[in-house]
């Protein structure tokens, strides 16, 4: 009995624990509220789809993970028409080597071809980087601003993207923040990728997205 109460125990505990507090945005102040998402019933809330990977509710979180037979990283979307804004996401890896939240550009903003930049978080590190251009052969990603974290497996981390015309930051509470600017990051965006890399068996879980306008 005293060990299936301590299994109950850790059950209620990974599903309640305590997330970091809000981080506050360094680029202006959080306007109107355009989505919170806390992942609390049982199915995938509307609006939340895959590319390739897997994705389920997972004790009250949303877990998401790279299948292999799709031979490509795990890709995950809301859409949500943002420019100016501020998004904060709790995650924590289950064993995925990568978890990485990106934007791509409204259609016709850009006469780029492809994503426009991505906070990739990495077992060690992170960093953001601006995408290429798949139209340009020569063209490569461009790593802005990267730092040394190490990012433990089964541990909760609040991080807090902030993007207001040319500039990011991105912030991970109690780790600092990365900064970057380059003149494509101030177009519309048609909303949020979440991205997962790692075997079958691993993955991320993520909870409390909440996305604001940013004044």
């Amino acid at each position: 009995m005293r060990s299936l109460t301590a299994f109950l125990i850790s059950c209620i505990l990974v599903s309640s624990v305590a997330r970091a507090e809000d981080i506050s945005p360094t680029l202006g102040k959080k306007g109107k509220e355009l989505l919170v998402e806390k992942f609390e019933g049982a199915d995938i809330p509307k609006g939340w789809t895959k590319n390739v990977g897997t994705m389920k509710i997972q004790d009250g979180a949303l877990r998401i993970s790279e299948l292999a037979s799709d031979k490509h990283v795990g890709a995950f979307r809301k859409a949500l028409p943002i420019q100016d804004m501020a998004i904060q996401v709790d995650f924590m890896l289950d064993g995925a080597k990568t978890f990485n939240v990106g934007f791509d550009p409204v259609a016709g903003e850009l006469k780029k071809k492809g994503h426009l930049y991505n906070v990739i978080i990495n077992g060690d590190r992170w960093s953001i980087s601006e995408s290429n251009d798949k139209a340009n052969p020569d063209s490569k990603a461009i790593v802005h601003a990267k730092g040394a974290v190490k990012f433990e497996s089964g541990k909760w981390y609040t991080l807090l993207i902030e993007n207001k015309g040319e500039n990011v930051v991105a912030t991970i509470a109690g780790q600092g923040a990365l900064k970057a600017k380059a003149a494509d990051f101030k177009v519309k965006k048609p909303g949020l990728i979440f991205r997962a890399g790692g075997p079958d068996t691993a993955g991320v879980l993520i909870d409390n997205v909440q996305v604001f306008e940013l004044e």
